[in-house]
């Protein structure tokens, strides 16, 4: 493609304020959201009462109810506040992160010169996300285009710049498939490893959940011709899928993504389906149980922080709860320094860097 001819990203990592060496990665969150307007899954209540819950600022008086409400309050889905973004991501900074990658896409308010800001402001590289988030997300254009359509789109914007500027993005993610899966999403992971063989990006979806449904997706993107090694796959914990799929996905050669640490317990429902989701405890020991069974290379954990609950300054964890709380519980549960480094730099780096097209 002659786009290609003026773009050598092999061997770099591509950040929203141009590319980087590996080396300079660092300490990486895999999957977390800075800018992001997550509307498609807010829902309005019925009921008159929290219909007002619905639309208030979230604060110190209703966090027990968006809390177990988080796609049911208007403020919550939406992180739109830069100086907000600055703030949080800077903490992550502070406690010794140097790069996150922001996966909001097409469907998510994607923000690209709102990230360079950030991304000045904190000195954090960051690397954004291309392609297309869930169907319902999409609009009736897009919907309609078919994987060569789409794909030409994500490689304009890691070659040219995401919508009209000259910020490209460095991934191609979060993919977003439901249950079941649309003929939309069939269509978008496929144009996910039509752009991918064209220009060297890793992929990340976010999968169908439902165990058979990820292999599913994962099918599709082989059979598109993707690169299987060099593609992650986002909410392992948080789908509660079962070893044997975890095995199956690792043993594809794909990343597995642990990234909702610090959700824990309840979770609103999501297409009809509760979570239970694990403690960061658990989480971690079955990272344990992976390292033993041989995939320590194909390991990555993140917060996927996309609601204002998860933040500090409204009671959340935090963009450094991975390092503030989650390394030494890592540490305590037989998870050694140079494991954890693995996780948290080698993997990323390795996930991020272009291969050659």
């Amino acid at each position: 493609m002659e786009m290609k001819l003026n773009n050598n990203l092999a061997g770099k990592i591509q950040t929203v304020t141009g590319k980087i060496n590996p080396s300079d990665l660092g300490i990486t969150l895999p999957h977390e959201h800075i800018l992001i307007d997550f509307l498609v899954f807010f829902e309005e209540p019925i009921e008159a009462t929290e219909r007002k819950m619905a639309h208030e600022s979230v604060k110190l008086e209703n966090l027990w109810w968006v809390r177990q409400n988080l796609f049911t309050n208007l403020d919550n889905v939406r992180l739109i506040d830069e100086d907000l973004g600055i703030h949080e991501t800077a903490r992550f900074k502070l406690a010794g992160g140097s790069s996150i990658v922001e996966m909001s896409n097409v469907g998510l308010g994607r923000d690209p010169n709102g990230l360079v800001r950030v991304s000045r402001a904190t000195g954090l590289n960051i690397i954004m996300g291309s392609g297309f988030y869930v169907g319902l997300a999409q609009t009736r254009a897009i919907q309609m285009m078919s994987p060569e359509e789409l794909a030409n789109i994500i490689i304009k914007d890691i070659f040219e710049g995401v919508n009209g500027t000259d910020v490209c993005a460095g991934m191609i993610g979060e993919i977003g498939a439901m249950v079941p899966i649309e003929e939309f999403e069939i269509k978008s992971l496929r144009a996910a490893a039509i752009a991918q063989r064209e220009t060297g990006a890793p992929i990340n979806i976010h999968p169908s959940h439902s165990d058979n449904l990820v292999i599913e997706n994962i099918k599709i993107l082989k059979d598109a011709g993707a690169d299987l090694s060099h593609t992650a796959i986002s909410h392992c914990d948080a789908w509660c899928l079962t070893e044997d799929i975890l095995k199956m996905i690792l043993d594809e050669g794909c990343y597995v993504e642990f990234d909702t640490f610090g959700y824990e317990g309840y979770f609103p429902p999501y297409q009809g389906r509760h979570f239970n989701f694990p403690t960061d405890e658990q989480r971690v020991k079955n990272l344990f149980k992976l390292i033993k069974k041989g995939y320590l290379n194909q390991i990555l954990i993140a917060s996927d922080h996309c609601v204002k609950t998860s933040l500090t300054k409204f009671g959340g964890f935090g963009y450094d709860h991975i390092l503030r709380n989650v390394v030494p519980l890592m540490l305590m549960n037989g998870i050694s320094k140079d494991q954890i480094n693995t996780i948290l730099i080698d993997n990323p780096k390795n996930l991020l860097t272009f291969k050659s097209t």
